[in-house]
């Protein structure tokens, strides 16, 4: 064959891998698979997986396909920044599906240079001001605003008009535990709760008896806990050991059906949020959830963890949708179409999402749950007012 001939027939051959390749969309993901928060972190990763897989069955991005590419880095941030390098360069992702607060916290410098949207499982109100933060997202209520939220419940729940109710926060030492804190300490004062103790705890929670005792010695009414299932589950327990009756609260991370079978009656009476129902529940983005898992993994438990995750990936192709519409599937443009999101429905599976070029802050809206009887029941909702001095605190 000669060379004349050979050529064109070459170029033809190529063209459908280079057809296939205009059709794939690579998006990162950086998990917590192994590390102190892999017992939250897990399900959330799977659920962002087959939400993408849902997602990819049912028309992708417009007839693209999405590639997620994703790797575990440990809960540990120079993990992550190499992560983060590997995918936006050898990789070249347009968008990241991040986690934890000290990660996505210590990386939001280099994204925003970088123009690279940067979704994290991270609810710090630090990552809702594009002042600051113009290329960060999450999908839910800020963790100051489930504080607040729980405080505002505590303030209801308190009948002994002689005084204010007592609080104490426990919380790691880290980005992830001091996250709330400081809205938590003002808001305590802006609606008369006195918080008397704040305990840190360790990232790996094995006794927490020290810890309660100063708490119960400050007399403490109520106590509310900034950590995962896990370690929530350790501070229950050891409560319970000491007889103390104060009532517990905890954050995002903290409740859900895992916390039932973790700590089993030492968790009974706890309030929390909820940001996302638990897996199952009749809403209606659940139907598709669970027709998934019975299709593709009916042996696996799943929770609001693994809901979570599909909440994710449900937003930020949304995003990409709207990006593509426009030919502008890039940093930059994926940004500008999230930021037209307005009231944008989960179908139940979180709270809608609305992002404006200058506020961040995907919901306001809280769900309280409470264990009753070994079960997670849906106590109140709470929508906290969207105040511009609230903005990243």
């Amino acid at each position: 064959m000669t060379r004349r001939r050979l050529l064109p027939m070459l170029a033809l051959l190529l063209l459908p891998a280079a057809g296939l390749a205009q059709q794939e969309i690579k998006v990162g993901g950086i998990f917590d698979l192994t590390g102190v928060t892999a017992d939250v972190g897990k399900p959330y990763a799977q659920g962002v997986r087959d939400g993408v897989a849902w997602v990819n069955a049912n028309g992708g991005i417009h007839g693209k396909k999405i590639r997620l590419i994703d790797s575990d880095y440990g809960y540990k941030i120079p993990e992550a920044n190499a992560t983060y390098k590997r995918l936006t360069g050898t990789d070249k992702v347009i968008m990241i599906n991040g986690w934890g607060t000290g990660d996505t916290e210590a990386l939001k410098d280099t994204v925003a240079r970088d123009r690279m949207p940067y979704f994290s499982a991270s609810f710090s109100a630090h990552l809702t001001d594009p002042k600051k933060t113009p290329y960060n997202f999450f999908v839910g209520a800020s963790y100051s605003d489930v504080l607040r939220s729980w405080l505002a419940w505590v303030k209801q729940d308190w009948k002994d008009k002689s005084r204010n109710p007592k609080v104490a926060f426990f919380y790691g030492d880290n980005a992830y535990g001091k996250a709330p804190i400081e809205a938590g300490r003002r808001y305590c004062k802006e609606i008369g709760v006195d918080l008397v103790a704040e305990e840190i705890l360790p990232g790996i929670v094995q006794d927490a008896t020290s810890q309660l005792l100063d708490m119960k010695q400050k007399g403490a009414d109520y106590g509310f806990t900034q950590v995962t299932v896990t370690n929530f589950s350790v501070v229950l327990r050891d409560a319970k050991k000491l007889g103390m009756t104060a009532k517990w609260g905890t954050n995002t991370w903290g409740l859900g059906e895992n916390l039932l079978a973790v700590a089993k009656d030492a968790a009974e009476g706890v309030v929390g949020a909820m940001l996302n129902p638990p897996f199952g529940e009749n809403v209606p983005g659940m139907a598709k959830v669970v027709e998934f898992h019975q299709k593709n993994h009916p042996n696996d438990t799943h929770d609001t963890n693994y809901v979570r995750g599909w909440s994710y990936a449900l937003v930020w192709t949304e995003g990409l949708k709207r990006a593509d519409q426009a030919g502008k599937l890039t940093g930059e443009g994926i940004k500008a179409a999230l930021e037209t999101l307005k009231d944008f429905e989960v179908q139940g599976l979180a709270a809608p999402v609305t992002y404006t070029p200058t506020d961040h802050r995907p919901t306001t809206r809280v769900d309280l749950y409470q264990v009753q009887g070994g079960k997670l029941v849906r106590l109140k909702e709470v929508e906290q007012p969207r105040k511009a001095e609230w903005l990243g605190i």
